[in-house]
């Protein structure tokens, strides 16, 4: 292997462009933990990474000429510097993720172990699916609407491609599907619901042992390990969160180089229209909060952190450890709501990727083929969304089998394939997407403990 090969295909290094890159990307860091050692706040240290990734994006597309996806492969330097990226970004995502299992499992038994203090838990569970399926059907009203309006699809051309629809389950085979027969294979392929119902077992069985004098040091134990454990997750959950504005800056930069701003030039109208539906939904949002009682403005500066992130990672689950922590001591929830609530809205009741893009696609292929979009055409396609955000739970590319499901509810299954456009520039509409998803979790949150009277005002007005 010559050292040419070795640079290029084994270290990424062989461009100077890329040496350079990297230079400018140290910088970036440097200057951001000057900033940290100044005290400047998290969100402006959150909100400059998120402009210096933009700036590296922008920067060096313009460099490149403004490649489309498929040519972005062809240049070496933009490869390398994608994997560099790549390495700092995701990196920070695994290490989010990896936090994502245990701090479920002990956070949920810890508060099963501790339910006594006031807690309903039939209230809880109704109240938070409530606000999480109400605010999806709100998303895809919404979705409908801007897509109408704007005529999504009625420029667009014939058939392209050849793409199949994933198939779908029944909503029975759904539900079964959702009980954790093999408990360690639900952690892998990260279904929460099922996971949660492991932990309720857990939980509940550790309650009614503590009941029972004889294992009464037994409980002790067990109560005392599952504190540890939540305690030492916490910790590390914080420790990890320190490095959130350096990963923002090469995640926002990698998303940009990736796909390239010929794709997204292609289908500006759906970018905007999504983008404009995720301003709607924060809006929607920021209203049930006022109309709980609660200033919206308190709920938006505390939130920034959460939505940033959620942003620019695209990935609800990852953002998860930081939502929870949030709405428990930034936004006064208690620990059971914030944790029931948001561990279920990671993957139940998506605003965005169940509600207003299943929804723009419906029309966006009613108007392709020419079926017109009548009441019950809408209709149908609300109560669809609403329950395909029930059938996605803890499936891998949520936002496409959202919209297959979607296609096959209202008989556009066998129309998949035009969606093709759209799905190259999927991971630029997956972040208004995800945003939505996690502001819309945190909502419900909020909204269901305060209709359950145990929010804590004095921290969320702090």
């Amino acid at each position: 292997m010559n050292d040419k090969v070795f640079l290029n295909s084994f270290l990424a290094l062989s461009e100077p462009i890329t040496w350079a890159t990297l230079g400018i990307l140290a910088v970036c860091f440097y200057l951001l933990w000057i900033l940290q050692k100044k005290n400047f706040s998290f969100s402006i240290r959150m909100l400059i990474g998120l402009f210096m990734g933009l700036g590296f994006g922008i920067g060096l597309q313009s460099i490149a000429g403004y490649p489309s996806s498929d040519q972005i492969h062809h240049i070496a330097w933009l490869v390398e510097i994608k994997v560099w990226f790549g390495l700092f970004g995701k990196a920070f995502v695994g290490f989010i993720k990896m936090l994502v299992i245990p701090i479920i499992l002990f956070s949920m038994i810890r508060i099963i172990l501790r339910i006594d203090n006031g807690i309903n838990l039939r209230a809880l569970l109704s109240r938070s699916i409530f606000w999480l399926l109400f605010t999806t059907a709100i998303a895809a009203s919404v979705g409908i609407i801007l897509a109408l309006n704007f005529g999504l699809g009625e420029n667009s051309g014939a058939y392209i491609g050849d793409k199949q629809i994933r198939e779908v389950k029944t909503f029975v085979d759904v539900l079964l599907g959702l009980i954790p027969s093999n408990p360690v294979g639900a952690m892998s392929r990260d279904n929460i619901i099922g996971i949660v119902i492991l932990t309720f077992f857990i939980g509940f069985g550790a309650r009614a042992i503590a009941k029972k004098k004889e294992f009464e040091k037994i409980s002790k134990t067990f109560d005392d390990l599952i504190e540890a454990g939540y305690q030492i997750v916490m910790i590390m959950t914080l420790f990890v969160i320190r490095f959130m504005p350096y990963a923002v800056i090469c995640l926002m930069g990698g998303t940009l180089i990736s796909n390239g701003f010929g794709a997204i030039k292609d289908a500006m109208l759906f970018v905007g229209l999504v983008y404009l539906a995720m301003l709607i939904m924060f809006g929607v949002h920021l209203l049930l909060i006022m109309f709980h009682g609660l200033n919206p403005w308190t709920y938006f500066r505390k939130t920034l952190d959460v939505l940033l992130l959620a942003f620019t990672s695209r990935s609800s689950m990852a953002v998860l450890p930081l939502t929870i922590s949030t709405l428990s001591n930034k936004l006064g929830v208690n620990a059971g709501t914030a944790n029931f609530t948001a561990s279920l809205g990671s993957t139940v009741g998506l605003n965005g990727c169940a509600g207003y893009f299943p929804a723009m696609t419906a029309v966006f292929i009613a108007n392709i083929v020419g079926v017109p979009v009548d009441v019950s055409f809408v209709v149908m396609v609300v109560v669809v969304a609403v329950l395909g955000s029930l059938g996605i739970a803890g499936i891998p590319g949520v936002a496409t089998m959202a919209t297959s499901i979607m296609l096959t509810g209202i008989g556009f299954g066998e129309y998949f394939g035009l969606l093709a456009i759209v799905l190259a520039i999927d991971p630029i509409l997956d972040m208004a997407r995800t945003l939505s998803n996690v502001s819309g979790a945190m909502t419900s949150a909020v909204c269901a403990d305060k209709e359950l009277g145990t929010l804590d005002k004095k921290i969320y007005n702090h």
